[in-house]
């Protein structure tokens, strides 16, 4: 199964501030300088460098967003009904148009979020629009490709010998119990695999209860995306995306358990 990139490079558009106005007179001028001097007290490094926050926290909080929802609803019992989306690609009465709608939205949920903490906060940078067409992009690619990068995850964390040896598939968000069905199966390259019932609810609760096991799985998935969809196919346009595809939010060892193919 082949991968589809879904991240569109954006025009970069250059970002605008605007300057406040209002009366100079003496009384308030003492007062105007304590307040702009207030306002570059929170990010002046960042404002001086022109080094922007980086965009893959944001992101992998949405993945792990969209993690959650495909869980809550995979453990809702059949003769429920829930306002709940599917969000899984591997489930047929779900709309591929329809999932991803709803994780762009949970994209668009975060940059707003964003957008309304940067207005109390001055430490806060409001993301441009080619920041958020970024995070959205990748956040519809690897929600719309999830079932096939779970698949490259459990293969990459099935070779590694030093993550069996002492037990490490939970750091890589993967169970213990879906590498070894992933084995017997002989399907290790398979990007169509679905696991039996018993273990896809077993991994739903899992990634509902446990936070980290939740945030370590969104990584993978992410890092998995941007090597093997974004890069190439930025490569092959000779373009780029804002924040780059660097994948610098996950340590070195995973990294190359990630990497190795």
């Amino acid at each position: 199964h082949a991968f589809c990139p879904a991240t569109q490079t954006q025009t970069r558009q250059r970002p605008v501030s605007f300057a406040g106005f209002g009366k100079d007179t003496s009384n308030a001028s003492t007062t105007s300088r304590n307040v702009e001097n207030t306002k570059k007290k929170g990010d002046s490094v960042r404002s001086t460098t022109g080094i922007r926050p980086s965009l893959h926290p944001v992101t992998i909080n949405c993945v792990a967003e969209a993690l959650l929802l495909r869980s809550k609803h995979r453990l809702i019992a059949a003769t429920e009904q829930s306002a709940e989306i599917a969000i899984d690609t591997a489930d047929a009465q779900c709309e591929p148009l329809q999932i991803a709608i709803t994780a762009g939205g949970i994209a668009l949920s975060a940059i707003e979020q964003r957008k309304s903490a940067a207005e109390t906060d001055d430490t806060t940078d409001v993301f441009t629009m080619e920041e958020a067409n970024a995070i959205s992009g990748r956040v519809v690619g690897v929600v719309m490709r999830m079932r096939e990068l779970e698949s490259v995850l459990r293969g990459r964390v099935i070779n590694a010998e030093w993550v069996r040896k002492y037990g490490e598939e939970e750091s890589f968000g993967c169970l213990m119990s879906e590498c070894l069905h992933v084995e017997e199966s002989e399907e290790l390259t398979s990007s169509t695999l679905v696991l039996n019932d018993e273990l896809e609810k077993q991994l739903a609760e899992t990634i509902k209860m446990n936070p980290l096991f939740r945030m370590n799985r969104a990584e993978c998935l992410l890092a998995l995306f941007l090597e093997l969809v974004e890069r190439p196919k930025l490569e092959m346009l000779g373009e780029s995306v804002a924040g780059g595809s660097k994948i610098d939010f996950i340590d070195a060892d995973r990294l190359e358990v990630l990497l190795k193919s």
